[in-house]
């Protein structure tokens, strides 16, 4: 069973590109390790990761990283005048060659 994290399709791409090593959340995670990364619009867990670190960032500061997360032109929208945002750290992503369902829930994380 893995822990999955879901996103949309767009920042999900980009994860599994290499392109976004850092996931923008409004709550920090203690958890470190691998999970699996759902498609929020098919409903299909697509890859992997694994979470490394987590760190808060003012929102002015994520900005220096757009790099990082590919979300500068969406963070304050995200942010909803919130002061910080937590950066997941990720690496080691894969695809998944057969994505798979996972159990639908509300919130961020669910189970495959």
């Amino acid at each position: 069973m893995h822990r999955v994290l879901k996103d949309r399709h767009k920042w999900l791409r980009l994860i599994l590109a290499g392109k976004k090593i850092w996931e923008i959340r409004r709550t920090q995670t203690n958890f470190r390790g691998r999970i699996a990364l759902g498609n929020t619009k098919s409903k299909k867990f697509e890859g992997y990761a694994t979470i490394i670190d987590c760190r808060e960032y003012t929102v002015t500061d994520l900005k220096k990283f757009g790099d990082k997360h590919q979300a500068n032109e969406f963070i304050d929208k995200y942010a909803d005048k919130r002061e910080t945002l937590f950066a997941w750290v990720l690496m080691d992503n894969a695809i998944e060659p057969k994505p798979k369902p996972y159990s639908y829930s509300t919130g961020s994380w669910c189970k495959t």
